[in-house]
């Protein structure tokens, strides 16, 4: 029987909430952002002071959005925010600051640098490798063929080794001259932060150790080797670290995160300073028989919440692809009386998603100036969800400031300088991106899109102080297979769709969110080289990124869970769900 107590919290919520509890263990849908702001709340009471750390903003609206009735959860001296902004803010921009006088710049990636500083080109010109595919190497920065993208690979393999050294090197006298002028991404900052910390001479850690007695860090699972350092930095200068996360959710495998690291922790914690938290109340038992089905690495069992409103009874397979596939699995929603807007369309890719809402080509992915431009409007065309669709608006934005030629001095590598330099406001650049937008609409041919985008960025440019790139109409040029992927993106929506509200995304998209229904569309191309196919993993009992990914998706459904598969995959599929016990229907298109 549970405890009464003010917070409404179960037991196993009241135990997370101990003084001595290291690590949450929070399954999808137990509570843990409701858990985490009832002990920042406990804390504050108690006359702590004490930080939220979380890895998106995302996640971080949603707790400062909880603290709403205890403003004081989220003002100083407490912090919520993300990692990055902490160590930035407490950190780096003090220890800067104090050196030279002024703050540090910080862009999110070397992308958001203008172009010549972005990409770096072979002797003799031409198309170039992007600064983003450098990787450190001990006390060098190399290409990292494993990032090249198609183009960029093609070049890489026609270079001599002397071209390649010579690109190596002005790749690592670039970001190393950046981070000299105090210009970061988002790894050098937490590298640099590091650094400081190491520092026994100027190190702030006795600063911080004395303002907070707490930092939780949420989405614990999701920090790679270098956060892990900085955690243990903080934990050795006497400051209360309390991980709270699920490592069946580390789908990061891009930022060099594993489980690995996370079970070196867990493992380093008593079990005694452990808690988890296992009921579900966010999906039917149906959905939860999946959810225990995919996963590998979490302690404890998850468990449907007894109070739960219920949905459907078992789990449908719509065996198809395309948007057949997609109108059936919205009926199952519709019949349901489930709303578009809380249907959401996902998978690991993309471009699985969308293809159920709408056809198209993937784009070339070549050399055209211009393409990147189309690829994000297109994404702003297609029924992408909130969160990518501010992706694409930021790219739009991005392209129109790649346009112009940027002065050597005063420096403007990051997106604040550059509006600085324009004199303009950021919600005016948006106006101009989404003059773009709507222009798109009545593009008929290649030739009327380069001169409408022209004209826009003209107009814009014409009211700043900042020249435009020479030979900018060559830049806008179309070529034909890139008009081609706009054409089929743009013109081949499925009527009987609502396209309008219902939404796709991928994954990563929609992690910390819920929906009534989700229609998860699995797979339907061969494996990388080198990979399994995620059905492959979760029969055989192998904990990879990929089936992460599923466990991800499949647990942010409340009512509905829809997995689409392919016809060579369905008996596979069948056979995964009959070994589980897991109660399913199929639908079959044609």
């Amino acid at each position: 029987m549970s405890r009464p107590n003010p917070l409404g919290l179960n037991d196993e919520q009241l135990q997370a909430l101990q003084a001595h509890i290291r690590l949450v263990e929070a399954g999808p849908g137990s509570g843990k952002t409701r858990t985490v702001v009832a002990r920042l709340r406990q804390n504050i009471e108690r006359g702590m002071t004490i930080a939220m750390l979380s890895f998106t903003n995302a996640a971080v609206d949603v707790a400062r959005l909880r603290c709403r009735d205890v403003p004081q959860l989220t003002e100083p001296p407490n912090f919520v925010g993300t990692f990055d902004l902490f160590f930035r803010r407490y950190v780096i921009t003090p220890a800067v600051t104090s050196v030279t006088g002024r703050p540090p710049t910080y862009v999110s990636s070397w992308d958001d640098l203008r172009p010549s500083m972005a990409v770096v080109r072979p002797p003799g010109g031409g198309s170039g490798i992007r600064l983003t595919r450098f990787t450190q190497q001990g006390d060098e920065w190399l290409i990292d063929e494993s990032k090249l993208a198609r183009a960029e690979r093609q070049l890489w393999e026609n270079l001599s080794e002397w071209s390649r050294q010579s690109m190596n090197d002005q790749g690592a006298q670039r970001i190393q001259g950046l981070q000299k002028a105090h210009v970061y991404d988002t790894g050098a900052a937490r590298r640099h932060a590091l650094s400081l910390l190491d520092n026994s001479l100027t190190s702030p850690l006795p600063d911080l150790a004395r303002r907070f007695n707490e930092i939780i860090i949420d989405e614990f699972q999701d920090c790679d080797e270098i956060e892990h350092q900085l955690i243990a930095q903080l934990s050795t200068a006497g400051i209360d670290i309390v991980a709270v996360g699920d490592p069946d959710q580390a789908i990061y495998e891009f930022r060099q995160t594993n489980p690995e690291l996370y079970q070196r922790f867990r493992d380093s914690t008593a079990p005694e300073s452990r808690a988890t938290l296992g009921t579900c109340f966010r999906s039917t038992p149906a959905i939860c028989s999946v959810i225990k089905s995919l996963r590998s690495v979490g302690l404890g069992e998850i468990e449907p919440s007894p109070l739960h409103p219920g949905g459907a009874e078992t789990i449908h397979i719509v065996v198809g692809s395309g948007i057949k596939a997609g109108a059936r699995a919205y009926k199952l929603a519709n019949q349901r009386g489930i709303s578009p807007l809380r249907t959401r369309v996902i998978a690991h890719r993309r471009s699985d998603a969308r293809s159920l809402l709408r056809a198209g080509n993937q784009p070339p992915r070549g050399t055209s100036q211009i393409e990147p431009l189309l690829v994000a409007l297109a994404d702003l065309r297609s029924g992408a969800q909130s969160s990518h669709r501010l992706q694409a608006i930021r790219k739009v934005e991005a392209f129109v400031l790649n346009q112009f030629a940027w002065p050597d001095e005063p420096p403007a590598e990051g997106r604040v300088e550059q509006l600085s330099l324009l004199d303009v406001t950021a919600q005016e650049l948006r106006v101009v991106a989404s003059s773009i937008l709507q222009s798109s609409r009545t593009w008929d041919d290649a030739a009327s899109c380069k001169a409408e985008v022209r004209r826009i960025i003209e107009q814009f440019a014409g009211e700043t102080s900042i020249e435009l790139i020479p030979r900018l109409a060559s830049r806008l040029t179309v070529p034909e297979k890139v008009w081609r992927f706009w054409e089929s993106r743009t013109t081949s929506a499925l009527s009987e769709l609502p396209a309008d509200t219902l939404r796709w995304a991928h994954v990563h998209g929609v992690k910390g969110d819920e929906f009534e229904a989700i229609i998860f569309v699995l797979p339907t191309g061969s494996p990388a080289q080198g990979r399994s196919h995620v059905l492959d993993d979760w029969q055989n009992g192998i904990n990879s990124e990929q089936r992460r990914v599923l466990y991800v998706g499949v647990s942010r459904a409340e009512r509905l869970l829809v997995l689409v598969v392919s016809p060579s995959r369905r008996n596979q599929l069948e056979s995964i769900l009959q070994t589980s016990a897991i109660d399913y229907t199929v639908s079959v298109v044609r």
